[in-house]
Order: C-alpha cells, then sequence, then structure tokens
C-alpha cells in the first residue's frame, strides 16, 4: 500500500503522466502489415497501440513483431498484404481508466507502457514507465514539503 500523502502527491501529477490516445501514434487494425511495417519503420517506438477504426483497443504491434511474421512465413515485403490485426499481440497488459495507482506501478515493472482502457474497451490513452519515473523523481525531490505536510 503506497502511503497516503505520497500517493496524493504522485496524483497530482497524473496529467503528466497519462498520454491522451490523441496525441499518440496508433496503427489502426484493418490497416495490411506493409503499411504497418513502413509506419513503424520510421517511428522511434518499440510498440505501439493497434485500435479499432471506433478506436476500440486491439492490442499492440511492433517492427520485430512484423519480422519475425515474415520470416516465418517465408514472406517478401509484396506479401505483406493482410490486416495487421493478424498479428498483433493481444495479451497485453492493460489498466482501467479507474485505475489504482498501486496496480499501475506494480504492473509498470515489467511493463514500458499501459494502454489505459475506458468503457467497452475505448482505448484511452497510455501511462509510460519513463513518465512514472518523472512524477516519482519530482516527488523524491520535493520530499520536504511532502514532509511537512503531515
Amino acid at each position: 500500500m503506497i502511503s497516503p500523502k505520497i500517493e496524493r502527491f504522485l496524483l497530482e501529477q497524473e496529467d503528466t503522466f497519462l498520454t491522451p490516445a490523441d496525441k499518440l501514434a496508433v496503427i489502426i487494425d484493418s490497416h495490411n502489415i506493409d503499411h504497418a511495417k513502413l509506419l513503424l519503420s520510421h517511428m522511434t517506438f518499440s510498440r505501439v497501440p493497434v485500435v479499432t477504426e471506433d478506436n476500440h483497443f486491439v492490442g499492440t504491434i511492433g517492427l520485430n513483431d512484423i519480422v519475425q511474421y515474415q520470416v516465418g512465413q517465408e514472406l517478401s515485403d509484396d506479401e505483406l498484404q493482410q490486416d495487421i490485426a493478424l498479428i498483433t499481440k493481444r495479451d497485453v497488459t492493460t489498466v482501467r481508466e479507474n485505475y489504482e495507482l498501486a496496480d499501475v506501478l506494480r504492473k509498470l515493472i515489467d511493463e514500458s507502457f499501459l494502454p489505459v482502457l475506458g468503457e467497452g474497451d475505448e482505448f484511452l490513452g497510455i501511462i509510460t514507465r519513463k513518465s512514472i519515473l518523472k512524477a516519482v523523481n519530482a516527488l523524491v525531490h520535493s520530499f520536504d514539503i511532502v514532509e511537512k505536510n503531515k
């Protein structure tokens, strides 16, 4: 259990660690694998969310997933016309919009980001490990302030 004062401080930083869906690079599940490969090859992210056209979360995909699929199936670039949904990683760790901070911290130990889902799996955005660490950094540099508010 997180100390209530520390949790309150971290949650005050929430708007800095939740990146909304409209500010993120995503791939639509009906785009073909070749298109996703092209997009991912120009991004610096290792994985990106895959959503439906009406913004429901499907999973995540990375360039490595595509290359492994292509090599495993012995496909040329011209043969990558299937929907990206075919190879999207669906068993992804997520949190709901009414998440508990302790749950987020525990899950981010093993994940670089957590998709945040609303009602009906609507994709709301992500919380990254980096953004949480920035909030924790702010906390440790403000510890005297937190302690004085006892």
